[in-house]
């Protein structure tokens, strides 16, 4: 319920009430969460209302930048996340479910998808028009059909505008960077005697980037990596240099006799002299390294060398962004309406990733070398020490050309000469919707409408290596000078002719583009009347077409470029039919202890070109005990069809991290049965010469992921409970208190996903006991194989129906406000509390759940703390007015050791985040505002492994302290 004076309000929808003096409304309204229009409408689910100032009170420059902070979000893949980026769209991500578990809508109905996921990207939603955005946490498929899961975002603009209107902020942060500048136009007005009106917006927004350099806590990696700029030559276990050839060579550089591995990684200091890069058992530590101290990964050195990649990355992306939205409305007559509107926006964001790593799938013209160069020694940029301890070499690798000494050998590079890894992505999105709408003679209320929508997307990538380039230099007798100027020198050497980058270097670009079609109708009135009221019904069918189309660059799509992952093609399309119903039973009215009981029940079945046919069905109790005290409950069944990405997405190159249970310092090599783990590591294809010191050199391992055209829809339980309180007392301290108390239950069977990379590789070594006997041809140790020096590739990731996710916990809500006296002003106090009781998944049907409540992880939206909330105060005094904003993130776990118990990777303390604004009203046409962001300059909590730079840069502020200032003008 609405409660005082706020000017930026978070709301809990109740009765429809009306301010002290005003006139009682009697038009039908509908709430979020149902089709059937009353006059008395109270919501039955529990829904969190946000008005239009609460986003300026802020200095949002994106409807997801606040948003996310609300107790019932947890903060996805934002506009402003570098990796993963999402090319810079946002999504929203209720209770942790994912983004493609809820439903964004725009005035109630469906946006065009940004992305093959069917996820909006909410950048698209004109803000300077938003009036209000009504959050449902709680599952919706019988009303709005699949997808509503989690919940509903429904986004309700004005639409009645009149006038001009023009606002202009600017936000910069403490340290003079990570500016944002925006702008926008509206004009409106009626016409046709006023039977019609009409509205244009015109926006534009701009936000600078900041590099992971500029800040302390992301200036150093905290992931490893076997990629560096002077490259690395990495022995085989069939074929190893002689122990007696390393202690000559590194006896040169005063390292005694022992200190260096004949198995281990060698790089090249900028001499070309040899450097040991150690391991992370802490067996053997780097020896001789002679190369700058900003190349160091500091986290891990003395005891082995991984390579800093991250001031290269971005901390902040750019973003560009114009829009222009129309909205139009018309009495034909005083029956009929008919209505449209229009949507465009085009924006643009940069990623940047570190130099390429190359190559980081399988080696596209020697498939024997896996992920790695195959190096002749007749190449002539190998210096002399190296060349003295191949020479020592007296075995043989068969996947590798030659033998003993003469034999090739494995190396990699990081392309530091051709610069970061660059995405400019560009995005041009519209949708254009027109309808009727009006009422018949018995005062039933229709809607017909279509809508057409389509995102396109041009992807320029820059900073590619093509790994058949390289090889052909490699290979060459000269070096390569024959074929660019000067060859190519991968030994310590990053220098390369602007011939040669050319020569090796690759811009790729990609096109995708995602349209969408919708046709609904609606029919909804009274019925007959019983003696507690009227029956309320509802029905109405949907129609929707989705179709994507990617195309990578052929050079993507053939294998043979390292740096951005490798894709294929990608062309699917889905449609879907709906017919569903609502029907409103009010079953008591006028008695004690029973002002009023309501049913609903609502029942929708769709029709999926994939999925088959499906029913959604919900049942809803609305119970007025008092006036003061209305219970609510609710039960739903909520069915997700599977989308695009996960029915037709190909087997596409990913790198996800993961700990390699071989490693000889990992737990599983430890345990009870490290001598049955130690025999299938062999068998998996670890040469037995080098198992026992084998240690994983690189946290990324090489992976395919793709989709399954086998998926069925996932179902999900959802229960709700609730009370809404209003103050008891007349006088003006009190009256103004509301509260609401909501307890949910969702649990959702047959949640479609893919295998966590840790999940397949404990199965494989019966961490989870499901190979005890540790069979190398078991199903999960098929899903991955081994390079020729142990590392993991090829690991196999598909979407599946596997286990289920139940999550569970209690929102509430107080607003308190009371006018001061001798007309000092007015306070108001908005409280929303979360409390997550549980969050488990079942990974897989018949094994146990997991609690991950408490905990933090690797993945956007992995961050669940137990308790969340945010308190917001305002004082109005006249056309002046002040805010502060908390913010409450509870303490959480570190993932990893809600997978490994034994784990000791930290997690993140309690934080608390507060913002202050305030607003004048200089004149009837000015207003300005100001305020400053993370006011008391809170750090971002850290931890590995974590989503980004060291943290969660969605969930924690990486900018630091900001300042923002705006005005808007009115004519």
């Amino acid at each position: 319920m609405l409660a005082g004076v706020c000017a930026a309000c978070v709301t809990t929808a109740g009765a429809q009430e009306q301010a002290a003096g005003e006139p009682l409304q009697l038009e039908e309204i509908v709430v979020t969460g149902s089709r059937i229009a009353r006059q008395d409408y109270v919501s039955t689910s529990p829904v969190t209302t946000v008005n239009a100032e609460a986003f300026r009170q802020t200095g949002a420059l994106t409807p997801e930048n606040f948003l996310n902070t609300l107790p019932q979000v947890s903060p996805d893949v934002s506009s402003g996340s570098n990796n993963p980026d999402n090319n810079g769209r946002a999504n929203l991500n209720l209770r942790g479910l994912g983004a493609n578990r809820n439903l964004v809508l725009l005035n109630g109905r469906r946006v065009i998808p940004g992305d093959n996921t069917g996820a909006v990207d909410v950048n698209i939603i004109p803000t300077a028009l938003i009036d209000r955005v009504e959050v449902i946490s709680g599952g919706a498929s019988a009303v709005y059909g699949a997808d509503a899961v989690a919940g509903v975002v429904n986004f309700i603009l004005k639409d009645d505008f009149e006038g001009a209107l023009a606002d202009m902020q600017y936000t910069i942060s403490e340290k003079g960077d990570g500016k944002e500048k925006s702008a926008y136009a509206v004009l409106g007005g009626n016409f046709g005697n006023g039977r019609g009106n009409a509205v244009l917006n015109i926006g534009w927004a701009e936000r600078d980037e900041i590099g992971k350099g500029e800040r302390d806590f992301s200036d150093q990696a905290g992931s490893t990596t076997s990629y560096y700029p002077s490259g690395s030559y990495v022995a085989s276990g069939l074929n190893l240099p002689s122990q007696a050839a390393i202690d000559s060579v590194f006896a040169r550089y005063n390292v005694g006799a022992g200190k260096v591995a004949r198995n281990g990684t060698l790089s090249f200091n900028p001499d070309r002299s040899l450097f040991a890069v150690g391991s992370s058992s802490a067996a053997y530590d780097v020896q001789n390294y002679k190369g700058p101290d900003s190349d160091i990964a500091q986290a891990f050195y003395p005891n082995f060398f991984s390579y800093n990649f991250e001031p290269q990355n971005k901390l902040i992306l750019p973003l560009e962004r114009t829009s222009a939205s129309g909205f139009a409305n018309y009495e034909v007559n005083d029956w009929v309406e008919a209505y449209g509107q229009f949507l465009y926006a085009n924006y643009s964001a940069t990623s940047s990733l570190a130099s390429s790593p190359a190559p980081t799938g399988t080696n596209s013209v020697d498939a024997g070398a896996g992920v790695f160069f195959s190096v002749p020694v007749s190449n002539p940029f190998i210096p002399a020490d190296l060349r003295q301890i191949l020479a020592s070499r007296t075995g043989d690798d068969p996947t590798l050309a030659g033998v003993g000494a003469s034999e090739d050998f494995r190396a990699r590079k990081r392309f530091n000469v051709l610069g970061p890894r660059v995405a400019e992505s560009r995005f041009d999105v519209y949708q254009v919707l027109g309808g009727f709408k009006g009422r018949l003679p018995n005062g039933w209320r229709w809607d017909v409408y279509g809508a057409s929508g389509k995102t396109s997307m041009t992807e320029i990538q820059r900073g590619n290596v093509s790994v058949s380039a390289v090889e052909r230099l490699l290979d060459a007798q000269d070096g390569g000078a024959s074929l660019c100027q000067g060859g190519f020198n991968m030994f310590g050497s990053n220098d390369l002719s602007v011939e040669c980058q050319q020569y090796v270097g690759r811009t790729a670009k990609n096109l995708e583009t995602y349209e969408q079609e919708v046709v609904e109708g609606s029919l909804s009135g009274d019925l007959f009347e019983l003696p507690a009221g009227n029956v309320g019904f509802a029905i109405g069918a949907l129609y929707y077409s989705n179709r994507f189309d990617f195309e990578p660059d052929s050079l993507l799509s053939s294998g043979d470029v390292a740096g951005f992952s490798a894709q294929n093609p990608l062309h699917g399309a889905i449609d879907n039919t709906d017919v569903y119903a609502e029907l409103l039973i009010p079953l008591v009215k006028d008695l004690p202890l029973a002002q009023s009981v309501n049913f609903t029940g609502g029942f929708r079945y769709s029709d999926h070109s994939s999925a088959g046919t499906f029913p959604s069905y919900k049942g809803e109790m609305d119970w007025q005990m008092i006036d003061q005290l209305r219970m609510r409950g609710s039960y739903q069944r909520a069915v997700r069809a599977p989308n695009i990405f996960e029915l037709f997405s190909p087997q596409d190159e990913d790198n996800p991290e993961v700990d390699d249970p071989c490693s000889v310092n990992s737990a599983l090599r430890r345990g009870p049965n490290a001598a049955q783990v130690r025999q299938l590591c062999i068998q998996q294809g670890i040469p037995a010469a080098v198992i026992d010191s084998y240690t994983q050199f690189n946290a990324q391992i090489d992976a395919l992921a793709g989709g399954n055209p086998n998926l069925h829809e996932e179902k999900a339980d959802t229960y709700t409970i609730g009370a809404v309180i209003t103050s008891p007392f007349d006088n003006s301290l009190f009256e103004r208190f509301t509260m609401s108390v909501d307890y949910y239950n969702i649990s959702i069977k047959g949640a479609i996903d893919s295998l966590s990379p840790d999940t397949i590789l404990g199965a494989c070594f019966n961490a989870d006991g499901t190979n005890p006997t540790y069979d190398v041809n078991s199903a999960s140790c098929r899903r991955f194989g081994r390079s020729g020096v142990g590392d993991i590739v090829g690991l196999l990731q598909i979407a599946e129906n596997l286990g289920s996710i139940k999550t569970s916990g209690i929102d509430t809500q107080l607003d308190w406000g009371t006018e001061l006296p001798n007309g000092l002003g007015d306070v108001s106090l908005n409280t929303i509390v979360t409390w997550v009781d549980s969050y488990r998944i079942q990974e897989l049907k018949g094994q146990p759940f997991l609690e991950y409540i408490g905990s933090i992880g690797d993945d956007p939206g992995d961050a669940l703390p137990e308790w969340k909330a945010a308190i917001t105060g305002t004082y109005v005094y006249g056309p002046a007015m002040a805010q502060m904003r908390a913010r409450y993130i509870g303490a959480m776990r570190n993932e990893n050791v809600v997978v490994d118990p034994t784990s000791t990777d930290g997690g993140v303390p309690a934080t608390w985040y507060f913002d202050a604004s305030a607003s004048w009203q200089v004149t009837e046409e000015l207003s300005i505002r100001g305020g400053v962001n993370n006011l008391f300059d809170k750090k971002p909590r850290l931890y590995t492994d974590s989503v980004d730079s060291n943290t969660d840069p969605s969930t924690y502020h990486v900018i630091g302290r900001r300042f923002f200032v705006g005005a808007s003008v009115k004519f």
